[in-house]
């Protein structure tokens, strides 16, 4: 079962590219905090570059799964692999979980990340809106213009 193996080593690399975000996601938190942007952007390019990578792999391992799998559409994943042999189906439920669990981690850094985003904008809001309390939480842009308050950065030419 050749496409078994080739199947086992794609979820296998997906796991090792899955591997290196997490790392880079904590210096990507690391530059927002102390608003590092060339390092933000550096890394942010490589995480993308993974994530190509990995979608590439994906569609790969999409086409080896519907020719092992044959004609028929499973259900689910481990629905597909309770049919294979013992020995089999341990290694490669073992690899997927694995995926998952990589995938998983990536999700929860995601999410913290947007979050600690979410709050900084929040807290950004409530300074300036005590700041500028005429806006009423509007921002304007140069011409005068009322504009979408978005995480652009923002120039305050006072001293405090």
């Amino acid at each position: 079962m050749e496409n078994m193996q080739v199947f086992s080593l794609i979820l296998a690399k997906e796991i090792e590219i899955l591997e290196k975000i997490p790392p880079l996601q904590g210096m990507i938190r690391s530059a927002v905090i102390k608003r590092e942007w060339t390092d933000y952007e550096a890394l942010t390019e490589t995480v993308n570059e993974l994530g190509e990578s990995f979608e590439t792999l994906d569609a790969e391992r999409e086409a080896v799964f519907k020719a092992v799998g044959g004609d028929k559409e499973p259900e689910s994943f481990y629905a597909w692999a309770a049919t294979l042999p013992s020995r089999e189906r341990e290694e490669i439920a073992a690899l997927y979980r694995r995926l998952k669990l990589a995938a998983l981690h990536i999700r929860i850094a995601n999410d913290t990340l947007m979050e600690y985003l979410r709050e900084v904008k929040s807290a950004v809001a409530g300074v300036l809106e005590r700041a500028y309390p005429d806006r009423r939480g509007k921002m304007y842009s140069r011409k005068g213009t009322e504009r979408e308050a978005d995480m652009r950065s923002v120039m305050v030419n006072h001293t405090f």
